[in-house]
C-alpha cells in the first residue's frame, strides 16, 4: 500500500509527530485532523509489526504504544519535521496572536505563516520523499491550527475572502505582525471656505515632520476637508490615519457648493463599529466643511475605482471681475461658448506636477448676467476635466477658445464655486 510505504519511508528518519505523518496524507478523508489521521497511521504500523510483520523504521515512533507480542523499549525524541512544534510552540504562538489581537475589534480573521528556514528544509525533504499527491503544506496546517485556538478564545471566524485582520506569523524572526483591513465610509461634502484643499498637503521641505518653513506642523496648509472629515472618525475608531478617494477636486481658493462623493479611508482602526450619525453632526460643527449620507462600505476599493472614473458634467459658478469695463456689444459672442470643444493645454498652474498635454473638452452651456461694469456672473455647465479659470482667462493661450479673448479683456479676480455635479450616485 502506498500509504504504509510513505509512512514508513519517513519514520525512518526518525520520530515524526502525528501531526506530521498525518500531514504527509492531510489531503485523504474529510472531517478529521491531520493530528488523527497520523495517530491512526501510526497505530495500523504498530499493529503489523505486533502481527509479526517485519518493519523497520525508526522505534522512537511507538514511544507509549504498548506491543502484545513484540519487545520494543522505544525512546522519546523530538519531532525530525517539525521539532515537536505542534506540541511546544504552537499554544505559545496561539497566545501571543491573542495578546495583538486583544485591542482590537474584529469579526474574522486570517492566519499567514512565513516558515523559518529549517523548517522549510524539512518540508522539502518530506515531499522528495513521497511527493505532493495526498500532502498538505506545513503552513496550511499551521494557520489552522493557530486559527482554532483563536476562534475558539474570541469567539470570531476565519475568513480567507476578506478578512478585517489578517496576522502575520514570521517563525524565523519570531514576530508576529498585524495587516488590519482598512476601513471604508462613503459620504457626500460640501466645501464652504476658500482658504483650504481637498487632501492635506504636507510640507514639501520635511515631508511633514516639521521644519521652520512650516514653523513645525509638518503641513502647508493647517487645515483640509481630509482633515476635518477625518478627526472623529479617527478618534472614534483608533486609526492610524485616513486617505480621501473623492470625484475630481476643486481648487484651494474655490467653494463646492455641489454634494461632492467621497470615500474615506481609516487605516488600521481599532475599531470598527461607530456612530456614523454622530460622527456626522461633529463634522458638521465646522463652518468649513458640511457632510451627509456617511454609511460604511463593505468593497471600498470597488467603489474608490468607480468614483474615480466617473465622468459626469459639472455646473459652475464664477464672479469674475476684469481689468476693464465689459463691453456690453460683446456679451453675446459668449454664447458661441454653447456646445463648443475647447483646446486646453495642462494649465500653467499645475505645470509642475502634470504632464504637458492639450486636452480636448467641452462646454455645454453658458448663461451670463452682468453685476456692474466690471463684473461678470457666469454660470457655466461643462464636461469633466475642463478648467473653468483657464477656460476665463486664457492660460496666456494655452486654452482657446476662452472669454478673455472673447470679451478682448484681462480678469482681475475670479471667485469659483461649483454648484452641481451632474449624475452624481444616489
Amino acid at each position: 500500500m502506498k500509504i504504509i510505504e510513505n509512512a514508513i519511508k519517513l519514520m525512518k528518519k526518525g520520530y515524526v509527530c502525528d501531526n506530521c505523518l498525518g500531514r504527509a496524507f492531510g489531503n485523504l478523508l474529510s472531517g478529521y485532523s491531520n493530528k488523527e489521521r497520523g495517530k491512526t497511521i501510526r497505530n495500523l504500523i504498530a499493529m503489523l509489526i505486533d502481527s509479526g510483520e517485519k518493519i523497520e523504521v525508526d522505534n522512537s515512533n511507538f514511544f507509549g504504544i504498548k506491543f502484545r507480542n513484540v519487545k520494543i523499549n522505544p525512546e522519546k525524541k523530538s519531532c525530525y519535521f517539525c521539532n515537536d512544534f505542534f506540541e511546544n510552540k504552537i499554544l505559545e504562538i496561539s497566545n501571543r496572536v491573542l495578546e495583538k489581537l486583544k485591542d482590537y475589534e474584529f469579526d474574522t480573521f486570517l492566519i499567514g505563516t512565513k516558515l523559518s528556514s529549517d523548517l522549510m528544509k524539512k518540508e522539502e525533504e518530506m515531499i522528495e520523499e513521497i511527493g505532493i499527491e495526498f500532502y498538505e503544506s506545513l503552513k496550511s496546517e499551521i494557520n489552522r491550527e493557530i486559527g482554532k485556538i483563536v476562534e475558539k478564545e474570541t469567539g470570531k471566524k476565519m475568513n480567507r475572502e476578506k478578512p478585517d485582520i489578517t496576522v502575520i506569523v514570521d517563525l524565523e524572526n519570531g514576530t508576529i505582525s498585524l495587516n488590519v483591513r482598512s476601513l471604508f465610509i462613503y459620504g457626500e461634502y460640501q466645501k464652504l471656505s476658500r482658504k483650504i484643499p481637498q487632501a492635506t498637503w504636507y510640507c514639501p521641505y520635511c515631508k511633514g515632520k516639521g521644519c521652520e518653513k512650516c514653523k513645525g506642523t509638518g503641513l502647508l496648509y493647517p487645515s483640509s476637508v481630509q482633515m476635518i472629515i477625518e478627526r472623529p472618525l479617527l478618534k472614534a475608531t483608533k486609526g492610524k490615519k485616513s486617505k480621501i478617494h473623492a470625484e475630481g477636486r476643486e481648487d484651494i481658493d474655490a467653494r463646492c457648493l455641489a454634494w461632492r462623493p467621497f470615500v474615506i479611508e481609516i487605516v488600521k482602526p481599532k475599531i470598527r463599529k461607530i456612530d456614523l450619525k454622530k460622527a456626522e453632526m461633529e463634522i458638521n460643527k465646522s463652518k468649513k466643511v458640511k457632510v451627509r449620507k456617511l454609511r460604511f462600505v463593505e468593497d471600498g476599493k470597488q467603489l474608490i475605482r468607480k468614483i474615480k472614473s466617473s465622468r459626469n458634467e459639472k455646473t459652475y459658478l464664477a464672479i469674475v471681475e476684469f481689468e476693464d469695463k465689459i463691453d456690453k456689444g460683446k456679451l453675446k459672442e459668449l454664447k458661441k461658448l454653447n456646445n463648443a470643444i475647447i483646446f486646453q493645454k495642462t494649465p500653467l498652474r499645475v505645470l509642475a506636477r502634470r504632464s504637458d498635454k492639450e486636452r480636448k473638452r467641452k462646454v455645454i452651456r453658458i448663461s451670463y448676467r452682468l453685476i456692474n461694469d466690471k463684473t461678470l456672473e457666469l454660470k457655466i455647465r461643462a464636461s469633466a476635466g475642463l478648467y473653468i479659470k483657464e477656460l476665463i482667462t486664457g492660460d496666456n493661450g494655452r486654452t482657446k477658445p476662452n472669454i478673455s479673448e472673447i470679451l478682448n479683456n484681462k480678469p482681475k479676480k475670479i471667485l469659483l464655486d461649483v454648484i452641481k455635479i451632474h449624475g452624481v450616485m444616489k
